[in-house]
C-alpha cells in the first residue's frame, strides 16, 4: 500500500509509502515520531494551497427539444432500416479500438487489422474507435497499420463517444468518417507539464543522490527544473508532434493545414461541429456507418462480423519520458499525467 499526498499541482508525494513501513516495523517511539513527520508533511501540503480566483459563471444555453426530436426520428428510421430481410451478399468486419492506447496495444491491433486485410471474405471495414488516445508511437503505427488495411478495402471510421487526439488522429486517415451528434471529437494539440518538485523536497529533507552517465540523463524528473537545452529539446519534440498531427490531419481529410490549425486548440468538437468544418462525413449511428460502408463495397445487405480487440488490462502511469497523444480533458483528468508530453 502506498499513502499518497495531492499537494501543489495534483502531483503525489509518494515518499510517505517509506513513513508507513516505518510506522509497521518500528517500535512505539519511533512510531510517534513517524506519525508527528506525517502530520507536519500533510501541514506542509496545506499550506502550499492557494486560494484561486472565482472564475466567470458559465451562461446556461436554452434547450433545442425540436433539434433532439429530429435527431431521436433520425435514430428510430436507421433503426428500422437496420432490419431487412433476404440474404446476405458479403462481409463487413466492426472492429472495434478503444480506451487509452499505448505501446503493448500495438501488435493487437496490427494483428487484427492484418487478418481482416488477407481475408477476401471481409469486403470493408467499420473502424469502431472510443478512445481519448494514447502515445505518440502507438497512435502512429496503429495509423500505418489502417492506411495498409485501406489498401485492401474500404474503411469507415465510426464513434459514438470519444474520438479525440489520437483517437482522432487514427480515424482521420479512413476512407468516410461517421459520428454521432454528441460525440467528442477532435482534439488537435501538444502540451508538455513538467512538475518541479524540488521545493518540496528542500521543504521536507529530502536529498537525492543522482548517478548518471550524461548531464541530461535525468530530464524531466520532479527533483530538479529542467534547464534551457532541455526546454528547447522539448519545446522542439511538442511541435513534431503537432505538425505531424496537423499534416495528417489535411492529408486524410483533404483540408488545407492552415484550416486545420484554425481548429487545433485543443477542445474536442461534438459531431455535428466536425461535420460542419470537414473533419467528418456524416452525422449519424452505427447502422449510418454500415450503410456507409455498403456503399463504398458496393454491398446491398451487409453481414457484420464484429471483432473485439483483447486489451490485457495492463494500464502504465504516463510519465515525462512519453510523447502523448491525449485528450487530458477526458475521464483520465483524475489520473496523474503531469510530467507527460500530452496532445489535447
Amino acid at each position: 500500500m502506498e499513502w499518497i499526498i495531492l499537494g501543489k499541482m495534483g502531483e503525489n508525494i509518494t515518499t510517505l509509502s517509506l513513513y508507513e513501513h516505518m510506522i509497521n516495523h518500528s517500535g512505539e517511539s519511533m512510531k510517534k515520531v513517524c506519525v508527528i513527520i506525517l502530520i507536519l508533511m500533510v501541514a506542509g501540503c496545506a499550506e502550499q494551497l492557494t486560494e484561486k480566483p472565482l472564475s466567470e459563471e458559465s451562461t446556461i444555453p436554452e434547450p433545442d427539444y425540436a433539434k433532439l426530436r429530429e435527431e431521436y426520428q433520425s435514430e428510430q428510421e436507421s433503426m428500422a432500416q437496420s432490419f431487412r430481410e433476404g440474404p446476405y451478399d458479403g462481409k463487413v468486419a466492426v472492429i472495434r479500438i478503444q480506451g487509452v492506447l499505448d505501446i503493448e496495444d500495438v501488435m493487437p491491433v496490427a494483428a487484427k487489422l492484418r487478418e481482416v486485410s488477407e481475408d477476401p471474405s471481409m469486403k470493408g471495414v467499420i473502424l469502431w474507435i472510443d478512445s481519448p488516445g494514447g502515445s505518440v508511437a502507438a497512435v502512429t503505427q496503429m495509423t500505418y497499420e489502417v492506411e495498409r488495411l485501406m489498401s485492401t478495402k474500404p474503411v469507415v471510421a465510426y464513434s459514438g463517444g470519444m474520438a479525440a487526439s489520437g483517437g482522432y488522429y487514427i480515424m482521420s486517415v479512413c476512407d468516410r468518417i461517421v459520428v454521432r451528434p454528441d460525440a467528442e471529437v477532435g482534439s488537435i494539440g501538444v502540451i508538455f507539464v513538467h512538475v518541479d518538485a524540488s521545493g518540496y523536497y528542500e521543504q521536507f529533507g529530502f536529498n537525492f543522490d543522482v548517478i548518471k552517465t550524461g548531464v541530461h540523463k535525468d530530464a524531466g524528473a520532479d527533483w530538479r527544473a529542467l534547464d534551457g537545452e532541455e526546454r528547447q529539446y522539448i519545446t522542439d519534440t511538442v511541435y513534431d508532434a503537432f505538425y505531424r498531427f496537423v499534416y495528417t490531419v489535411s492529408r486524410g481529410r483533404n483540408l488545407s493545414t492552415d484550416a486545420v490549425i484554425e481548429h487545433a486548440d485543443g477542445l474536442t468538437w461534438v459531431g455535428e461541429e466536425a461535420v460542419e468544418w470537414g473533419f467528418a462525413d456524416l452525422v449519424g449511428n452505427v447502422d449510418d456507418a454500415v450503410r456507409v460502408a455498403e456503399e463504398l463495397t458496393g454491398l446491398k445487405h451487409a453481414e457484420l462480423v464484429f471483432v473485439e480487440i483483447v486489451d490485457n488490462g495492463d494500464y502504465r502511469e504516463f510519465n515525462g519520458e512519453s510523447a502523448m497523444y491525449l485528450y487530458v480533458g477526458s475521464t483520465f483528468h483524475e489520473v496523474t499525467l503531469y510530467s507527460s508530453l500530452i496532445p489535447q
